[in-house]
């Protein structure tokens, strides 16, 4: 069978009631290297006790591939089913990838079952446009040291956290530094609570060094009072990083606290339901789970590698999460139930992601750690999945370290010592 990468495996899993089959994960094991499914969608059969499923290919190399599917559930210890039938395809391009769907929790006492493979089914295809557009930009401030991350609050002023572990807050000409980790930790995230007004609280996620020359992440909230920052209060800590540790952070419409964490450079902890690693999480601004989460879990997305920055097209109920992975891709991938994941251009290298606020608001603005253009995907408003990309040049700007959109609908960018304020 020739693919092109952007089809979907499909299998008949067994299983006595959609109850029993939520406590299912998948495998897919490509020429016998094994990585979780994504993206999987069942159906029951009619009149039978198996269920019509499907699911994203991993990432192929051209030429032939053997793939198999396995269930498993995980109770602590995993436990897996037999492989499936071998399924053999040829890749021949690589267009676009589906992923990011998270398996419920097992109930006790079941064991996985062997699915049945048997079909692909293609889903849309990802364009990429050659179109540039030109924004100038307008200095907002300087004089900044290795800014990370840009956040608003909705009084209009601007909080750059810079990776070394301050937090600089701009009121017009006016601007305060304040610490908000110790000389060994590192800044990675910063978002502020939609309810400032009231709260004034301000999240922020930093990396802490551990035993055996190792970090872990810390989320952390504070109080903001006159530009300054105090009463913290940690809220998820000790979670394994990567040695180049990645994170994001912002609040979602829902009033929710949306945290993605890298897979510490582990490429099993992503599955782990044990570890929030390569994760991300969903929570309420004390920490805590939700009372509508699924399965009464925080995690709403697996398998994150590096992530470098979330966003809502306008619209979405569903977070993206922009995620570098393994050989020097990346991804735009979706959270929550049956997202889908967009492999981005080759060669571009992400650094952050922000709702656009221009003539096409709802659209998605990427960052380049590598160049001062940003990449536009573009969303389709019924269906809000992207249907393209084109190429912003900016002004003045030669790498982009993070994005903003500012409450007034215009997109800041910063550089590695300066604030940008965007125009057409």
């Amino acid at each position: 069978m020739t693919v092109t990468g952007t089809e979907r495996i499909g299998w008949d899993q067994p299983a006595s009631d959609a109850v029993e089959l939520a406590t299912f994960g998948y495998a897919i094991y490509v020429d016998g290297t094994r990585s979780v499914a994504s993206g999987v969608a069942c159906a029951q059969n009619a009149g039978a006790t198996t269920f019509a499923c499907t699911a994203a290919l991993p990432p192929l190399t051209p030429g032939a591939h053997s793939l198999q599917v396995a269930s498993f559930v995980n109770d602590g210890a995993l436990l897996e089913s037999t492989r499936s039938a071998a399924l053999q395809v040829t890749l021949v391009t690589t267009t676009a990838e589906h992923a990011g769907d998270l398996s419920a929790p097992r109930r006790a006492g079941d064991a996985p079952r062997t699915p049945a493979v048997q079909r692909s089914e293609t889903p849309s295809a990802f364009a990429r446009t050659d179109k540039s557009v030109e924004h100038q930009s307008d200095l907002v401030s300087d004089e900044l040291v290795d800014p990370i991350d840009l956040a608003f609050a909705p009084d209009g002023r601007l909080f750059v956290a810079e990776q070394a572990g301050t937090v600089v807050v701009i009121d017009g000409a006016a601007r305060t530094r304040e610490a908000v980790t110790d000389g060994g930790s590192g800044l990675l995230a910063i978002t502020i609570d939609p309810d400032f007004a009231r709260t004034h609280f301000v999240f922020a996620i930093y990396t802490e060094g551990n035993r055996g020359n190792t970090s872990t992440f810390t989320l952390a909230r504070f109080r903001e009072a006159n530009g300054t920052l105090a009463d913290r209060v940690v809220l998820v800590d000790r979670i394994p990083a990567a040695a180049s540790a990645r994170a994001a952070l912002r609040c979602g419409a829902d009033g929710r606290l949306y945290a993605a964490f890298d897979g510490s450079g582990n490429a099993g902890r992503g599955a782990d339901f044990a570890s929030f690693s390569g994760k991300v999480l969903r929570l309420n601004a004390d920490g805590t789970t939700p009372n509508d989460s699924r399965a009464l879990s925080p995690v709403i997305a697996i398998d994150v590698a590096a992530p470098v920055g979330l966003a809502w097209p306008r619209g979405a109920r569903n977070a993206w999460v922009v995620d570098r992975r393994s050989g020097g891709s990346a991804q735009l991938r979706e959270t929550g139930d049956g997202g889908h994941a967009y492999r981005l251009p080759d060669g571009f290298m992400p650094s952050s992601v922000a709702t656009a606020g221009d003539e096409r608001a709802g659209d998605l603005l990427i960052g380049s750690a590598e160049s001062g253009t940003l990449l536009r995907v573009r969303f389709d408003p019924t269906t809000l999945q992207p249907t393209g990309t084109e190429a912003v040049a900016i002004a003045n700007v030669d790498r982009v370290r993070a994005l903003a959109l500012a409450p007034d609908g215009a997109t800041y960018v910063a550089a590695a010592t300066s604030v940008w304020r965007l125009r057409p």
